[in-house]
């Protein structure tokens, strides 16, 4: 339990660096942050499915932070020097917005209408949520599916839009805001945690970065706390909800059957019912941590059974499919390693399996640089590309202890999108200054 406070207390330490240090907004104090309080939930040791740390997995651990830490503070302070402030950015010309906004709605509904004609339902009016989604994914052309869920970015370029500008028309306010909420509204038909979370926490982000300068601590303190409970929230509401649906029928003989009911058959955590609503918000941290902890001894330097880049790969074989080339074999064991239902074993899994302490250490180096310049570049060069990057990074940076982005083909679309996009608002757009 010492181990518990210890992290958490840590954790509390590098976030308050994240809001109030000189470099604020950081992404490495907000990685810090992240992993040691998830480090310090895991020790509660709440499931007896989870089992000790072993030593191996301890330095893991503490190689990737240190070594992570120190990679960024250097490439920070280097960029620092090197990279002048730039104070005419790019305001994004309300006429190409319009037509850039309007016809990404547009894509999103056709879309939409196109799956729920084939399907007759959507996820969340679904029997079977989880079933659904799996079958979306599997049987709609990648594009529809990703023009589907285009809210997940379009919402915060919206938000970028409204924080930018000081005057804007009370008439295009509202157009704003009605596309805010429908896009939000057809995200949730997909009940779906993740693909909600994201457009939050982007938006969130871009207000970070846009108003830097402006925040003070009590500003940030309360836009923080509204982040942390929505995202909270959502959480717990979206797998309760899924759980519930799916498997009323299973637990139809149980007279005390709620949402978190199967939650906690598998995971084996037996909490009051009062607190059973934690459950969701304490697996994340604590079996993504475990399933890694397991990896490290299933795959290990003594056996030599790592992949060689391989899992890192099999994030082209859609492409490598469509261009009928020989495809990444690798398939994970997950059944033997852990849970074969919890997949995800933070960003650090795809690193270890491929390379063992090597990929700890490379992929420290490679966040350590991109995040280091990503900062650099949205603080003394604030555009919507530079700023868009940095958001879209920070999620990465918070979802690091659920997933690895380097291995989700969405990462690299994502990041295509966002650049064709600020490449059309910087070419047509205007000079500005945010001061």
């Amino acid at each position: 339990m010492i181990l518990f406070f210890i992290f958490i207390f840590l954790g509390l330490v590098f976030g308050g660096f994240y809001i109030g240090a000189r470099d604020k907004f950081s992404p490495a104090n907000l990685m810090l942050a992240i992993w040691l309080m998830a480090m310090g939930v895991a020790q509660l040791r709440l499931s007896p499915l989870e089992g000790p740390w072993s030593v191996d997995f301890w330095l893991m651990l503490f190689l990737f932070l240190i070594l992570f830490y120190l990679v960024y503070l250097i490439t920070n302070r280097k960029l620092e020097a090197k990279i002048t402030t730039d104070k005419n950015n790019n305001i994004i010309n309300q006429k190409v917005f319009l037509i850039t906004t309007t016809l990404l709605v547009t894509f999103t509904i056709l879309t939409n209408l196109y799956i729920f004609w084939r399907f007759k339902t959507m996820p969340i009016f679904s029997t079977n949520p989880d079933k659904l989604r799996f079958i979306i994914n599997k049987d709609i052309f990648g594009l529809w599916e990703y023009l589907a869920l285009l809210p997940r970015l379009y919402i915060p370029i919206l938000f970028f839009y409204l924080l930018s500008l000081k005057n804007i028309n009370s008439k295009f306010k509202l157009f704003i805001w009605f596309n805010i909420f429908l896009g939000f509204l057809l995200l949730i038909l997909y009940a779906s945690r993740l693909i909600i979370i994201l457009p939050i926490l982007l938006s969130y982000f871009v207000y970070l970065y846009l108003r830097k300068k402006d925040l003070n601590f009590k500003k940030i303190i309360i836009s923080a706390v509204v982040v942390l409970m929505v995202v909270g929230a959502i959480s717990v509401i979206i797998p309760a909800f899924r759980n519930y649906i799916t498997y009323k029928d299973y637990y139809a003989d149980t007279p005390d059957y709620t949402p978190f009911t199967y939650l906690a058959d598998i995971s084996g955590i037996n909490l009051p019912s009062n607190l059973a609503w934690l459950i969701p918000l304490y697996l994340i941290p604590s079996f993504n941590l475990q399933t890694l902890m397991q990896a490290s001894t299933f795959y290990t330097p003594a056996l030599d059974n790592y992949y060689n880049g391989g899992y890192y790969l099999s994030v082209f074989n859609p492409v490598l499919k469509i261009l009928d080339l020989p495809l990444s074999p690798v398939v994970i064991p997950w059944k033997p390693i852990f849970l074969y239902w919890w997949i995800t074993a933070t960003f650090l899994f795809t690193a270890w399996v491929d390379f063992g302490y090597l990929g700890i250490i490379f992929i420290s180096i490679f966040w350590g640089v991109v995040l280091a310049t990503a900062y650099q570049y949205a603080t003394k060069k604030p555009t919507y590309w530079s700023i868009m990057l940095m958001a879209y990074l920070s999620f990465v940076v918070v979802m690091s202890i659920y997933t690895d982005y380097l291995t989700r083909a969405e990462f690299y679309l994502d990041l295509c999108f966002i650049g064709f996009i600020g490449y059309i608002f910087s070419k047509f757009g205007n000079n500005y200054s945010n001061d």
